[in-house]
């Protein structure tokens, strides 16, 4: 009976993994992927690459995925799934103000369980304006949850009733998106923290007391007090 019992347990581990085993054995191979992409881009990403790193053969990594663009998708699933856990824990919240800095907050947590976040979400915006065969299944929550941000910061009274809820939220993505760059891949001396700190006490002080200058957009209107009327006290 003991010999039967250690040849099953051999055998399940040279075969495909059951159960549990299954499931985490797709967590490893999810998470291998997302390392090797931000390290080699989604060109080099490929199942040798993620052999190598997660110690499984071949065989076995084609029995979970049986292309490099399924590989992908289950990253892109994964992540979501982080990046709403971050949003909803941000809603708990009623300001818009308090929703971003809880946001960034949450998103700061998970980064330092996982370092490979935050550089992914990057390299998720990237990937998909070189392999266009991507796009399809890219689409970050993080624009949908901003443009929520501002709608209701419109409804509530924050912020004012003629405020461009998309332009407004396509600033605020840039600036996430930057924030995650500097932090997922240089090596600035600032904390992500403090930067996010400065960020909220920057929108909810407004960016410039001063006399009013030409618009950026270079349609001539003066606009350079602009930010609390889009993201800090109304004036």
């Amino acid at each position: 009976m003991q010999r039967k019992g250690r040849a099953r347990a051999a055998a399940r581990a040279r075969g495909r993994p059951v159960g549990a085993d299954s499931a985490e054995t797709r967590r490893q191979i999810v998470r291998a992927g997302r390392v090797v992409l931000i390290e080699r881009g989604y060109s080099g990403m490929t199942f040798q690459a993620i052999a190598e790193r997660t110690g499984l053969s071949r065989p076995t990594l084609h029995y979970y995925f049986a292309t490099r663009e399924e590989v992908y998708e289950g990253i892109v699933t994964e992540m979501r799934e982080i990046v709403v856990d971050c949003v909803e824990h941000s809603l708990r919240h009623d300001r818009l103000l308090d929703r971003l800095a809880a946001f960034v907050a949450a998103v700061r947590r998970v980064d330092h369980r996982d370092p490979s976040v935050v550089p992914f979400l990057i390299s998720a915006r990237l990937e998909p304006q070189r392999n266009p065969e991507l796009q399809a299944i890219s689409e970050s929550p993080v624009r949908a949850f901003l443009m929520r941000l501002v709608s209701d910061a419109i409804r509530r009274g924050e912020l004012d009733d003629d405020t461009d809820v998309e332009g407004v939220s396509d600033m605020l993505h840039v600036i996430l998106y930057g924030m995650a760059f500097y932090s997922g891949f240089t090596n600035g001396p600032a904390e992500l923290g403090t930067i996010a700190k400065q960020l909220i006490e920057l929108f909810a002080h407004g960016l410039v007391a001063g006399p009013r200058g030409p618009d950026p957009a270079g349609g001539g209107e003066d606009t350079l007090r602009d930010t609390p009327k889009g993201v800090g006290p109304r004036s």
